[in-house]
């Protein structure tokens, strides 16, 4: 994965997430209900990669057998092909689906401006993260996916 040093870029759009085994990155733990808004937004697949990125980050650069995390029975991968976008005040965030795993297995910790804008997000994947998402007026060729599976998911938690 390309590094990125957290809330860079400038505009309306911010990078958190993008890290890299050569640079230091913030440790500590997020709330349970910031893992699960972050975890349903990463389900969305709104934008998907051609190829993935695959974690690069302590042991996970090397041969060793890693253990496996999980979320609510499904397994977070070690790697990702996708990238979460979260709405914040006058700012859209965009990190990798990846930021999963760092959470989880490399204690990564978020800015906390981005944890709350994740906490404040309207409903993954509803009409009103959609409206906010697209006034943000993003590039032509975005799709909002959701996956029958997530969909189901969604309903079981209300």
């Amino acid at each position: 994965m390309v590094y990125e040093p957290d809330m860079t870029k400038s505009g309306k759009f911010k990078l958190v997430g993008y890290l890299s085994r050569d640079h230091d990155y913030p440790q500590g733990e997020i709330s349970e209900a910031a893992f699960d808004r972050l975890a349903t937004l990463a389900l969305l697949h709104i934008i998907q990669y051609l190829g993935y990125y695959n974690c690069d980050l302590g042991s996970c650069g090397s041969n060793q057998i890693q253990p496996d995390f999980y979320w609510r029975g499904m397994r977070i991968p070690q790697r990702c092909t996708s990238e979460i976008l979260v709405p914040g005040k006058a700012v859209l965030y965009r990190a990798p689906a990846l930021i999963l795993h760092y959470i989880r297995a490399h204690r990564y910790l978020p800015p906390a401006r981005f944890l709350d804008a994740v906490l404040a997000c309207p409903e993954p994947g509803s009409d009103e993260y959609r409206r906010v998402i697209s006034d943000y007026r993003l590039p032509e060729g975005f799709q909002f996916r959701q996956r029958s599976w997530l969909q189901r998911l969604l309903r079981i938690n209300k």
